[in-house]
């Protein structure tokens, strides 16, 4: 993996878990605004789940 790629998907995990975070604690302390609060979860998870097939090692 090059440095730029090992950059890039650090700060799409970080940004990941600050999108994550702020989710879950829109989704509780908000509730008039719960659906948005899920919809950032959603999109952390998915930010993840891509980092992680891109750091898969290639068979």
């Amino acid at each position: 993996m090059t440095n730029m790629l090992a950059i890039i998907l650090s700060f799409a995990v970080i940004a990941a878990f600050v999108i994550g975070s702020g989710g879950v604690w829109i989704a509780l302390k908000r509730p008039g605004e719960r659906k948005k609060g899920l919809l950032m979860v959603g999109v952390a998870i998915v930010t993840l789940v891509n980092v992680w097939l891109l750091a898969a090692p290639v068979p």
